[in-house]
């Protein structure tokens, strides 16, 4: 009420009164009596020499504050267990699935313009049940039936008029579209009614653009994969052991090359039916991986350094994306691995020779990794490489020209794979380089007590020695 007089009292000293921008900041509850009259001030100056625009600017000031202050619409985003995001349009549905549809493919997640579709007990859509109008995109993994893979690596975001006819099962129309990331293989599928309107056919180009990949952590557990940090922190020549966040993942040695990145198994001689696997350790003086129970040596590559050289350390797949070091895929083994020169500044050849292990040390070593169990019968001898081959105890068997001598070591008792409790035979027999005590190649689970013909064996040292 005293403001008009309390604005008379005030004096602006050469335009050093208190700043605007000062007043604002301030709190309500700490305002006085001056400030508001200045407040009161300026309104009455407003209202006296331009009432109307006056006006109008404080209701389109309103109008700007209540349009800030509400809440936007948000169009939805799908976070998908399959690994991506994608952008849901207003009364469409999206939902993550796992459905069998053959025996390469797998419904990932299903998008609709309607409600969600049910699968059958064979994971088939009957799409014909459907309503006329519908419009439902799948994502599957490895390929529509009938469609290859994507050959390369996909780059978002993806563009749906690349997108190819398909073969619809009920005789209707559909597009597919085919996606690799990280190494594997996806398809995008479209099915469309017989009266599916223009405007949700459309919408499609839009949703499959945004379909992004969900963001790679810097370490940790990433869909099938392991992310082990940034390439830059790992240097050539390096090795390094790491146990994987997600259980399904055993542990394994990642070793960086000049060209390649490795990631080998922690335990050699995987997928043996003979033998059971035998963790290994790295050597950094010797830059090699062993297995003290058999004394096997490997290279950083994987290659077998001892024995036939037909068992390289097996391996998991090492890809290098946005920078980061990620490894999984699954196990795998097989290939001819790169020469250490390729790859390191400091090769390593083939071991120095050591004493070679006796007929009591080679029982000792193989007994330690053989599946039969319990050992009920135990024996080695000694043969040239001729006399093996010629026998044929291991039907079929390789062994390097330059292996002159061969231990044949048997077992007998109940042959149980790793990991299983199934008697899958008898005895299991091992072919083994005499010199260096490394395993050759192997046999097992005929269905009698002791394998044929090795008792016929002729045997180059004594009994006992």
């Amino acid at each position: 009420k005293d403001a008009k007089d309390r604005c008379k009292a005030l004096v602006v000293r050469e335009g050093k009164d208190e700043a605007m921008v000062n007043l604002v900041k301030l709190d309500l509850n700490s305002l006085n009596g001056d400030h508001l009259a200045k407040g009161w001030a300026v309104v009455d100056w407003f209202m006296t020499t331009n009432k109307t625009g006056f006006i109008a600017w404080l209701e389109a000031m309103n109008t700007e504050a209540l349009v800030t202050a509400s809440p936007q619409p948000q169009t939805p985003v799908f976070h998908s267990a399959a690994g991506f995001d994608v952008v849901v349009p207003g009364g469409w549905t999206a939902s993550d699935r796992s459905e069998n549809l053959n025996r390469r493919s797998r419904r990932l997640m299903l998008i609709s313009n309607g409600h969600q579709p049910q699968a059958g007990a064979a994971g088939l859509i009957k799409w014909s049940d459907l309503p006329a109008d519908y419009v439902v995109l799948e994502v599957t993994d490895f390929s529509f039936p009938g469609l290859p893979g994507a050959p390369n690596e996909s780059s978002f975001p993806l563009d749906w008029g690349s997108a190819q006819p398909a073969p619809d099962p009920d005789g209707g129309i559909g597009s597919a579209l085919r996606v690799q990331y990280l190494l594997q293989s996806f398809t995008l599928t479209a099915h469309y009614g017989s009266a599916a309107s223009a405007a949700d056919r459309d919408a499609l180009s839009e949703l499959v653009a945004s379909i992004r990949p969900q963001p790679i952590p810097t370490s940790g557990a990433y869909g099938r994969w392991e992310v082990v940090g940034p390439l830059s922190s790992f240097a050539v020549g390096s090795v390094t052991r790491f146990q994987p966040s997600q259980s399904r993942g055993g542990a394994f040695f990642l070793v960086r090359g000049e060209h390649t990145l490795f990631a080998h198994v922690d335990q050699a001689y995987q997928f043996m039916g003979a033998m059971k696997p035998c963790p290994i350790r790295y050597d950094p003086a010797a830059r090699t991986f062993a297995c003290d129970a058999t004394g096997e040596r490997w290279s950083r590559t994987g290659a077998q350094l001892t024995g036939g050289g037909l068992f390289g350390l097996a391996y998991q797949v090492a890809i290098v994306k946005e920078g980061l070091v990620l490894v999984g895929g699954g196990i795998t083994s097989g290939g001819r691995p790169p020469d250490e020169a390729d790859e390191f500044s400091d090769p390593i050849g083939v071991p120095a020779a050591a004493i070679s292990p006796t007929k009591n040390e080679i029982i000792g070593r193989y007994s330690q990794i053989t599946t039969t169990s319990p050992i009920e019968r135990a024996s080695a001898k000694l043969v040239t490489r001729n006399v093996a081959l010629a026998r044929d105890v291991i039907r079929g068997a390789y062994i390097r020209p330059d292996i002159d001598r061969v231990w044949v070591v048997a077992f007998a008792g109940d042959v149980r794979f790793p990991g299983g409790g199934e008697v899958h035979g008898r005895w299991a027999l091992f072919y083994v380089d005499a010199k260096t005590g490394g395993a050759i190649t192997m046999s097992c689970c005929g269905s009698d007590d002791w394998p044929p013909g090795f008792d016929a064996l002729p045997d180059l040292v004594p009994s006992g020695n």
